[in-house]
């Protein structure tokens, strides 16, 4: 099994063997303030193919966010098994896409990497991304 694609995207959902991604791709974020940690708006969108031996086999999956530092800021873990859908060829690779809506938490602004791994083994290539710092406008009432 591997990583067919990782990124973020503005929205994401998978329903019924399709992924439906709205502003896939963006690598450029901003915040005006990181205590607290400021919410990525974004949703992660990824495909695993599965190989056909290994079809109906449960796997551990996690999803993680680490700064330039190799700090981690968010990690998630879960577990995925891939069926054979009807009609599947003999030695087809099956894929599975999947959605993970956000948003998630960012302690400080810089350059951040959203991994793969698959039952421990991390997979490439990442989906690198940046979060700047930006000052709020003020306010002016009317």
């Amino acid at each position: 099994m591997q990583q067919e694609f990782l990124i973020l995207a503005d929205g994401a959902e998978a329903a019924n063997g399709k992924i439906f991604i709205l502003g896939g791709g963006v690598e450029r974020y901003a915040a005006p303030s990181f205590d607290p940690p400021a919410p990525l708006q974004a949703d992660i969108a990824c495909s695993v193919l599965v190989e056909w031996g290994e079809a109906n086999r449960t796997f551990a999956v996690e999803l993680k966010i680490v700064d330039e530092d190799e700090k981690v800021a968010v990690a998630l873990e879960f577990t995925m098994e891939s069926g054979r859908p009807p009609g599947a060829k003999p030695g087809q690779h099956l894929r599975t896409l999947m959605a993970v809506r956000g948003p998630f938490p960012i302690p400080h602004p810089g350059g951040y990497k959203l991994t793969m791994e698959l039952n421990g083994v991390v997979q490439e290539p990442p989906f690198r991304f940046w979060v700047d710092k930006v000052q709020q406008s003020p306010v002016v009432p009317r």
